[in-house]
């Protein structure tokens, strides 16, 4: 186990400046990693183009009894953009053959010539980007929130939920506008036609009955817009005696409508009952059958009336002739 970390205790990065402060001045970086004086030492060189090598800076482990020291070519992350490279150093502690091992990321900035140790976090955790999705996607650490844009989209995990608004360039809330033909779908469904929907939906269930009048059932078509969808209902209302009547009626949407959903998301219904409160009072106006009735009587007093008439002219004329007979 002693001799476990030997293999990194010299290591060596050769790594090409791209677009860092002092590619005017070094052609490669060189790391080496080394126990000196029983400190873990990283020092960081710049090699110019004729092999020259100069020492740039010097970080080095306060951690105690590390006999095993080194960092893995794979273990390197390179920000060309700004100018910083990411080293996980491997640290091997020996407490009287009792062995350990601990993982540390140290950042090196190449631009302002300085290094440090970076707390709880791994290579695993850094994402480095190209500079224009840099400029495009940045994430606030402080808040969680990711922002896509100048005048961004707002996006932000919660522990049950994904948050998503709109800000403009001065950081105001601004709408978001589903455009150019662009559709807005949640589960399959076309946002702005469910809203149509219910729209049409609700408005063909408004001229269906809901209390029958002068007859015990009586059932009804009706047909609803809204948006520019249609949609068709039907039902019926019964009256069960005076005071208690029932109702029941169902619309669905235009068939063949894009991104509708399923049946259950074109469909509605409705059901529901009447009862009327307190003494019935009988109406003043007399309905269709009583109206009827009553034409019929009327048109019998008529006929009996014009017989009566009838007969009273015939006495009269007898009447006349008797007296006639008597002069």
């Amino acid at each position: 186990m002693t001799k476990l970390f030997s293999f990194l205790s010299l290591l060596s990065l050769l790594i090409p400046f791209f677009e860092v402060a002092k590619a005017s001045e070094y052609k490669f970086f060189k790391t080496s990693a080394n126990i000196i004086d029983n400190i873990p030492t990283l020092k960081f060189y710049g090699v110019s183009s004729s092999g020259t090598e100069t020492l740039l800076n010097t970080w080095e482990s306060t951690t105690s009894n590390v006999d095993g020291f080194g960092v893995l070519s794979n273990d390197t992350l390179v920000d060309q953009y700004k100018g910083k490279i990411y080293y996980t150093v491997h640290e091997q502690i020996n407490n009287d053959d009792d062995y350990t091992h601990e993982h540390t990321v140290i950042e090196y900035d190449l631009v302002d010539n300085t290094s440090e140790k970076i707390e709880n976090i791994s290579l695993e955790d850094l994402q480095i980007y190209p500079e224009g999705i840099v400029s495009m996607i940045s994430k606030d650490d402080s808040t969680g929130v990711t922002s896509v844009g100048e005048n961004s989209l707002k996006l932000k995990e919660t522990s049950n939920s994904q948050e998503m608004w709109a800000t403009d360039s001065q950081g105001h809330i601004a709408p978001i506008n589903i455009t150019n033909g662009s559709k807005l779908l949640i589960n399959g469904r076309d946002v702005e036609q469910s809203i149509n929907n219910i729209g049409a939906l609700s408005a063909a269930l408004t001229g269906l009955p809901t209390v029958p009048t002068e007859t015990t059932l009586v059932c009804g078509l009706g047909t609803g817009t809204h948006g520019g969808d249609f949609a068709f209902s039907g039902g019926c209302a019964s009256k069960v005696n005076e005071k208690l009547s029932i109702n029941y009626a169902a619309s669905t949407t235009m068939p063949g409508q894009d991104y509708a959903g399923d049946f259950k998301d074109t469909f509605s219904a409705r059901a529901g009952f009447v009862w009327k409160l307190g003494k019935v009072i009988e109406p003043n106006q007399i309905s269709m059958k009583d109206k009827k009735n009553f034409k019929t009587k009327i048109k019998s007093l008529e006929e009996k009336n014009n017989q009566l008439v009838a007969r009273l002219e015939r006495l009269e004329k007898l009447l006349k002739v008797k007296a006639n007979h008597k002069i």
